[in-house]
């Protein structure tokens, strides 16, 4: 698995991903499904309140040791989250 930007999330528009800036995501995507780029689990944009200035952030819905992008909690192996969203 690749290490993506880690301002990105993937949205479902229809039946395909879309990858997308986390602004976009908040303000152009509300009500889609997100998901992270590196290891495929469902996702939440924080900070999607108030002005366009606001620092928006990931966070996974269900923890995953096996994301790259989490590293607090990263095992240093790269996986599939496994509830991952296809």
């Amino acid at each position: 698995m690749t290490k993506p930007k880690p301002q990105t999330c993937e949205v479902k528009l229809g039946s395909e991903w879309c990858a997308v800036s986390l602004t976009q995501a908040a303000t152009e995507h509300v009500m889609a499904v997100k998901r992270c780029p590196a290891c495929h689990g469902q996702v939440m944009i924080l900070g999607a309140y108030g002005s366009p200035t606001v620092r928006r952030t990931v966070s996974h819905r269900r923890a995953h040791s096996g994301c790259p992008l989490k590293p607090d909690t990263y095992s240093g192996t790269s996986s599939p989250h496994p509830q991952a969203l296809a």
